[in-house]
């Protein structure tokens, strides 16, 4: 056989023997890296929301988030004395989801005045808006199952559908609410555009 009909075979194996191995390869591997991100999905107990209302007056019941995928987020020192970082992150969040209808944060905060609360969350544009309300920390780690926040931590619980909390993460980490957008986007219901839920960022902090 000619060099010539050896380079044919090779580029014709490659053709059809070649690119369904490696379009397979590529297919497993997105299954695999979905099903380890699954796997990292427990159930840490099912929320115990009472009503209650908002720094904006928003009466909030326990019918109104049945069936629906819920954040907590809950800043212990306060979200007027949050660091840079965590206020960049909670405006990347809002960013990306505050057209949906299929999705709400509860932030819980300290507050000694609701005016200087709600002048702050104005001035950072987190306000109005129709998926951030704004909550009194009280008895929010009970709600969530938090243990106690390590210093200058700001944790957050994802809720599933069924109301199951399903991992915690802290917002200061761009790598951890990197992984909270990728749960988001195995957890909500089908109809969501999974593709919108994924960041773009330009590197991890």
């Amino acid at each position: 056989m000619s060099s010539k009909s050896i380079f044919q075979f090779i580029f014709l194996l490659a053709i059809f023997g070649g690119v369904p191995v490696i379009s397979w390869y590529y297919l497993q591997t997105g299954l695999d890296y979905r099903l380890k991100a699954l796997a990292e999905l427990s159930n840490l107990g099912t929320v115990q929301m009472d009503s209650r209302v908002s720094f904006d007056k928003r009466t909030l019941t326990a019918a109104d988030i049945k069936g629906k995928v819920h954040v907590g987020i809950w800043f212990p020192e306060g979200i007027e004395k949050a660091d840079a970082n965590s206020l960049l992150h909670l405006g990347e969040v809002h960013e990306q989801f505050k057209s949906r209808s299929d999705i709400s944060f509860f932030i819980y905060t300290k507050s000694t005045s609701t005016d200087s609360l709600m002048s702050f969350v104005k001035k950072n544009k987190f306000f109005p808006s129709p998926v951030f309300y704004f909550f009194p920390d009280v008895s929010v780690q009970r709600i969530y199952y938090f243990m106690k926040p390590e210093v200058s931590s700001v944790p957050v619980a994802l809720v599933d559908t069924s109301g199951s909390v399903r991992k915690h993460y802290n917002l200061v980490s761009g790598k951890e609410l990197t992984r909270l957008t990728e749960h988001l986007a195995m957890i909500l219901p089908i109809e969501s555009t999974r593709d919108e839920l994924i960041f773009k960022r330009d590197k991890e902090k």
